[in-house]
């Protein structure tokens, strides 16, 4: 079995840092990974990486790793993350009001007796280990288990201090924010069908699409990637942003284009 690395890399001071590998990444696949970066303002380092380990099976605990740079070393939670009856989507994740969220699957697989039978958010929080289920809006799980839907969260606005949930059904963007933590109140800001979105294409048919900067939707189609607005300043505007050679499963990563080191004894690319 080959060796696993990790480390950590900023793409604008062209500077890595290697950490520990923890024994449940080498003994993992690759596309089997719950890992993730969070940024952390309110916390001494500047990051810490998460690691989420455990099994797949239905009403599952996972337990939690922290790495911190100052540290140095893996940090295990005493409390696990209960996440419910269904697969969450752990490659996808919202660092918000002292917690981290995931959103599940939707899936038809669980009858409608059962309390995870919708689409529902669950959040640990990094403080208490407490696991707390968060709930959609009730549009958002209606019609959810069709094959044709997806529903993704993401971090809103410009201190990222909420959450924005989107939908894609039958071609038609539906997208709300999280206007109370507390109370689960959400705002529906957007309800568009793709063909009246101006994307200079006929019939676009949508391969991937992102929440960035806490105000731009950014989608692909099979041949171009689009930016459209969803706040006051920009709403509905769309621009073209590049065309790409992939014609479907597009998938977006974003990263923080910060001058922040990555920690003691990172190395620098040469020039």
């Amino acid at each position: 079995m080959a060796t696993v690395e990790l480390f950590i890399c900023n793409s604008a001071t062209k500077s890595w840092l290697y950490i520990p590998c923890p024994k449940e990444v080498q003994e993992k696949p690759y596309n089997d990974l719950k890992m993730g970066l969070l940024e952390c303002s309110n916390y001494r380092d500047d990051y810490m990486v998460f690691l989420i380990d455990g099994q797949d099976d239905w009403f599952s605990n996972y337990a939690f790793k922290f790495y911190k740079p100052e540290d140095g070393v893996w940090e295990t939670k005493e409390k696990s993350f209960f996440v419910g009856g269904r697969t969450m989507k752990f490659k996808m994740h919202v660092h918000c009001n002292g917690a981290i969220h995931f959103i599940s699957n939707c899936f038809p697989y669980l009858t409608k007796r059962s309390s995870f039978y919708r689409p529902y958010i669950m959040s640990y929080n990094l403080e208490s280990g407490t696991s707390t289920m968060l709930r959609v809006p009730k549009e958002a799980i209606r019609g959810s288990h069709h094959l044709n839907c997806v529903i993704s969260i993401f971090s809103w606005g410009k201190d990222q201090s909420s959450i924005c949930l989107v939908r894609l059904k039958k071609f038609v963007f539906t997208i709300w924010i999280l206007k109370d933590y507390y109370s689960n109140k959400w705002l529906r800001i957007l309800k568009i069908r793709t063909k009246r979105m101006e994307l200079r294409e006929e019939n676009p048919k949508i391969t991937g699409f992102t929440v960035m900067n806490g105000s731009l939707l950014i989608l692909a189609t099979k041949a171009k990637v689009y930016s459209y607005g969803l706040t006051e300043q920009n709403y509905t505007r769309v621009d073209e942003i590049c065309q790409h050679g992939y014609e479907s499963n597009v998938c977006f990563t974003s990263y923080s284009n910060t001058l922040h080191s990555c920690g003691l004894g990172a190395t620098s690319l040469p020039c």
